[in-house]
């Protein structure tokens, strides 16, 4: 084997490698974003829905006491 095979043999490999970790470390990161994501999407609208709720109960709550008081 002479030494440019030998040097096109190692800048392929080296270039392999890296395309073959970049595309992985984008997945990954992709994948973990977007479950970080999901996550604190589920917990905002968990807390958002129930403030919500709250506040509705609270106002359905007063009408209530309003009109049967009357």
């Amino acid at each position: 084997m002479t030494v440019e095979k030998m040097l096109k043999g190692a800048v392929a490999d080296s270039v392999g490698i890296s395309v073959r970790n970049s595309v992985r470390n984008s997945v990954m990161n992709s994948v973990a974003l977007s479950v970080r994501d999901s996550a604190w999407d589920s917990v905002a609208l968990s807390v958002w829905y129930s403030a919500w709720n709250s506040v509705a109960d609270s106002v359905r709550d007063q009408i209530l006491e309003y009109v049967y008081d009357r």
